[in-house]
């Protein structure tokens, strides 16, 4: 797909569908009058989602014009121009349209440059469907060319868009694929490309290293596969050191069996999903490099299964994590946690300013917050409010909970340092997880996204069914913001 700019007139689009975004109780643009006159309230009045596609009859040099709502002004969020890009989308792939033209709109208090890199981002994503393991391709179809119209210069930003959305589809499209493609290897595999194509420095450990260097609560979570580890550094900018150091750290269980302590088989497919903060990293760090931010950027994960076997990890085993804590393990189901503090440590030793990590981490962010917002946790405010203003901005929300002393408490072990459950009735679990974490970062500064309940989508404005990609957006814009200050 290619999408680009056009400095034109509404009348002056050739494309055989032009999509127009309105405000809700304002007048339709004047060049499209002809159309619009006859359009009574009752079809259309701009209410936020409300859509209705008209007939040109040879009126104009386009054949068909979408409009969409944008709701009253007072309530206008960036977000419904994504919203109605996707549906420019939709309709598009319902007409069989291979070219199609969208309007900028036009509200108070947003840039031109922000509705262009909205509607690119959004236009992007929507376009994208996983169809790679069908056997019959024949029914899909994609729209081959966007023109983004308007009559100022918003180039800039619809390549920013463009970038953003392509690695958005990039995380989905890697996320999509079931444990039996995408092994430990595989993601170490998909980052080394990766790194050869932008120019990254690497290092991939396996297990020997891993062995030697004492990331037991890694070795413990792997020893029930026969699959052996890996954990992952990318590094972007290496060698600029005037530049911001920052840390983005991924959790990569490329399937969760549970272990010992197994999920129920209800669903179960779904927990290929678990390897999403390490994808999502990998294209964090495909993101930053197009986008050529001046920050250095380690962006790291560790990758393995979680298995049941007889050599799997057991509920009582007590392990020696590479920061030196003692583990006991409660619950083998609760993995995630034990790979990323081997994995916390090992980047913190690095200094960097900050650290930001993504994980499927708990169910009990889903209680917590539903599936519209992203749990964060967070020691330092400054990194906490740059992440939510990012969230607020990318419609990728964030809410902060709380990481209080009382919670930390939870999780003291009765035979080693700490227990990888605080509570075995579920009792604050995401927050306990979150505090569990802390004891492995050391005095860096860092940010949690419990990203569990955004993952995969069901039903989405923009996003087909499946792996979403969300956070991707949010933490490249939160990155953007810390080089800013």
């Amino acid at each position: 797909m290619q999408i680009s700019f056009k400095k034109q007139q509404l009348t002056e689009v050739k494309d055989e569908l032009l999509c127009v975004a309105v405000l809700q109780n304002l007048e339709f643009p004047k060049e499209l009058s002809e159309l619009t006159k006859t359009l009574r309230k009752e079809e259309f009045e701009g209410k936020v989602g409300q859509a209705v596609t008209l007939t040109t009859l040879g009126k104009l040099s386009f054949k068909k014009l979408l409009l969409y709502g944008l709701g009253e002004e007072k309530d206008f969020n960036l977000d419904f121009v994504r919203r109605f890009a996707g549906t420019a989308i939709r309709v598009a792939i319902g007409m069989k349209s291979d070219n199609i033209s969208i309007a900028l709109p036009k509200t108070k208090g947003v840039s031109p440059s922000d509705f262009a890199q909205a509607i690119v981002e959004a236009s992007t994503v929507a376009n994208y469907k996983c169809i790679k393991f069908k056997s019959k391709k024949d029914d899909y179809f994609e729209v081959k060319q966007i023109t983004v119209v308007g009559t100022e210069d918003v180039s800039v930003a619809v390549q920013k868009g463009f970038i953003l959305g392509t690695a958005q589809n990039y995380v989905r499209d890697n996320n999509e694929n079931p444990a039996n493609i995408a092994t430990p290897q595989k993601l170490a595999e998909l980052a080394q490309i990766l790194s050869k194509e932008k120019g990254f420095a690497i290092e991939v450990l396996g297990k020997e290293e891993m062995k030697k260097k004492g990331m037991n609560a890694i070795l413990g979570v792997n020893q029930g596969s026969p699959l052996p580890p890996v954990m992952v550094l990318m590094e972007y900018n290496k060698d600029k050191k005037n530049l911001p150091l920052y840390s983005v750290v991924g959790k990569g269980i490329t399937f969760d069996s549970g272990g010992i302590s197994i999920k129920p088989a209800k669903g179960m497919q779904e927990m290929k999903y678990d390897k999403t903060g390490a994808i999502t990293t990998l294209g964090i760090m495909k993101a930053v490099a197009e986008l050529k931010l001046q920050i250095r950027l380690i962006g790291a994960f560790t990758a393995t299964e979680n298995m049941p076997s007889g050599t799997a990890q057991r509920p009582g085993d007590i392990v020696t994590s590479y920061n030196g804590k003692t583990i006991e393990v409660l619950n083998t189901d609760a993995e995630g946690r034990l790979i990323l503090a081997d994995t916390l440590a090992y980047v913190a030793e690095r200094k960097p300013e900050y650290m930001i990590d993504l994980a499927t981490l708990t169910g009990a962010i889903i209680v917590a917050l539903g599936r519209f917002r992203i749990g964060l946790f967070s020691n330092d405010d400054k990194l906490a409010i740059a992440i939510f203003d990012a969230g607020e901005h990318t419609f990728e929300r964030v809410w902060r909970m709380p990481l209080d002393q009382e919670y930390s408490d939870m999780d003291k072990g009765d035979f080693a340092d700490v227990k990888n459950i605080g509570s075995e009735s579920g009792d604050a679990g995401s927050i306990t997880a979150a505090c569990f974490l802390k004891e492995f970062i050391g005095e860096t500064k860092w940010a949690h996204l419990d990203i569990a309940a955004v993952d995969a989508v069901e039903k989405h404005p923009y996003l087909d069914k499946g792996a979403s990609g969300i956070g991707l957006r949010l933490v490249v814009e939160t990155l953007e913001r810390l080089a800013k200050k």
